[in-house]
């Protein structure tokens, strides 16, 4: 029986009534009379009074008198539409190239029409949305609108498009756009920042889409950030949560404000020409504020005035100070020589990180090389060729080494003074044999590392010697061995009396030119 089942009710509820003709509950229910006859032949038969039916829901009722819906006979044969809808997931592919195919090995199936209308229905009953609740201060979405805006260059004429940066609030819908050069990761997470900084606050989560510049990967295992990205979340303390790939209903809020602005800012501005990213902001900045103060019929509160009542109170602070943008170089192997190369230069790192991949990070002037997230090294920037290496990342062999080449035993000598920066000078400069000199200072600079020889007795013993003109690390030792420093000098105790009788030096120095 095709007819509704509340009529059904509403017939039963008035056969109850003995009064009643089926004339006169045909004409109150609306149904004809013959229906009225039908439907008490039935109640008769099933044995049971309309105040034990009325308590059943539709199914059970339409089931007890026998008036449920016959399930027509399907005459045409249709294929399974799963298969259907996993080949039109392949590139190229068509509805009607599939029914084509169908046809061929089934020809008296069904039309082209009656095929697209029975899949269109099937795949309606396989569409579920979940209705997603907004918690105040919660989600922020960001994402760039498919639509770009052109800048002139003044100068040349060029055209450059510009990329128009849309976040939202969830609860509020408080919307924030700007227009920056490109879509690289500086702008990315300058167009952040400045969205935090307009929305005065921090939501717990953002929910950007798949771009390279917020996530390097997203499978359905694992979600890998861009490391700047990551650092950014870090320093305004919020949890990124990207939408799944393929999955605009993860941001749909975000995919409506970038229509939104697409519709209400954007088509505004078609027919300007704008000079410079500036110019092209303000007027994004303006209207934007329009919208946000918009009441419209739907609504009678302006995005606007729920921010100010739902998102802002459960915004997090912002930090005190704006983060620093860091550009990033993943996954750099360190050499051998525990040096790594960024831009022609050479940079060490601790030398038990030798052959071990680290990631670069380039922040102001300086740079950071990074194991497992944790700063191992960090040097000032240099645009020239050439190495930057620190003492302590040297390995203690080659640390040995480096302390004994000629500049660094000048610093050690002068760190003991004055008189032993003149020996090691001599001995390196003035000696005919260089390596000698060499060894000899080395030696030396041991002997005082182990503790044999003490800086002051080293420093009262180069003056004793540098007096005498000693180059010898021998006699040095000797000189320190004997204490020939710590002697008395031999001082006269009068001055020699001068007299013609008295002969001087100068007389035995003729004498061996005489002859004899």
């Amino acid at each position: 029986m095709r007819l509704p089942v509340q009529t059904q009710r509403e017939v039963l509820r008035l056969a109850c009534d003995a009064s009643l003709s089926n004339r006169s509950i045909g004409r109150l229910a609306k149904v004809s009379h013959n229906t009225v006859r039908t439907i008490r032949d039935q109640l008769t038969l099933c044995g049971q009074t309309w105040e034990q039916l009325r308590h059943l829901d539709d199914k059970a009722l339409a089931e007890c008198l026998h008036t449920q819906p016959r399930p027509t006979a399907q005459r045409k044969v249709y294929p399974p539409w799963v298969a259907i809808h996993e080949q039109l997931k392949l590139p190229d592919i068509t509805l009607e190239l599939l029914w084509q195919e169908f046809r061929e090995t089934e020809p008296d199936g069904p039309s082209y029409a009656q095929f697209t209308r029975v899949y269109r229905e099937w795949l309606n009953k396989q569409k579920l949305s979940m209705r997603q609740i907004h918690l105040p201060g919660d989600k922020c979405f960001v994402d760039f609108c498919g639509r770009t805006m052109p800048v002139t260059n003044p100068d040349t004429g060029e055209i450059a498009q510009a990329q128009v940066f849309v976040a939202t609030l969830g609860a509020s819908g408080y919307i924030f756009a700007t227009a920056v050069d490109n879509q690289t990761t500086p702008n990315w997470l300058r167009c952040n920042v400045l969205a935090l900084e307009y929305f005065d606050g921090v939501p717990r989560f953002i929910v950007p889409d798949n771009l390279k510049s917020a996530i390097t990967k997203n499978t359905r295992d694992q979600v890998v950030l861009n490391r700047a990205y990551s650092e950014l979340s870090e320093h305004y303390g919020f949890q990124i949560f990207p939408a799944r790939p393929r999955k605009p209903k993860d941001k749909s809020l975000g995919e409506i404000a970038v229509q939104i602005v697409q519709r209400f800012v954007l088509a505004r501005l078609r027919a300007r020409t704008f000079f410079s990213l500036q110019e092209l902001n303000e007027q994004i900045e303006f209207w934007v504020d329009q919208l946000n103060n918009r009441v419209t019929r739907t609504y009678p509160k302006s995005r606007a005035s729920r921010y100010l009542e739902l998102d802002y109170p459960a915004l997090g602070p912002l930090p005190d100070q704006r983060y620093s943008y860091s550009q990033w170089v993943y996954q750099v192997r360190v050499g051998a020589d525990y040096h790594v190369e960024f831009e022609q230069h050479s940079y060490s790192v601790p030398y038990h990180f030798a052959n071990l991949l680290v990631d670069l990070r380039m922040r102001d002037d300086w740079l950071d090389i990074v194991y497992q997230r944790r700063v191992i090294s960090t040097h000032k920037l240099s645009r020239n060729r050439g190495t930057s290496t620190l003492n302590e990342h040297l390995a203690p062999n080659h640390s040995q080494f480096q302390d004994s080449q000629p500049d660094a035993l000048m610093a050690w000598a002068e760190t003991i003074g004055q008189e032993t920066l003149r020996y090691v000078k001599d001995n390196l400069t003035l000696r005919r044999d260089f390596a000698t000199g060499m060894k000899a200072v080395i030696g030396l600079k041991r002997d005082v590392r182990k503790g044999d020889i003490s800086p002051s007795r080293l420093e009262s013993a180069c003056a004793y010697a540098n007096s005498l003109k000693i180059l010898s690390s021998e006699r040095l030792r000797a000189i320190i061995r004997n204490e020939s420093d710590l002697r008395p000098s031999f001082q006269r105790s009068a001055p020699l009396v001068e007299h013609a009788n008295i002969r001087g030096a100068e007389y035995y120095a003729t004498q061996g030119d005489e002859p004899l």
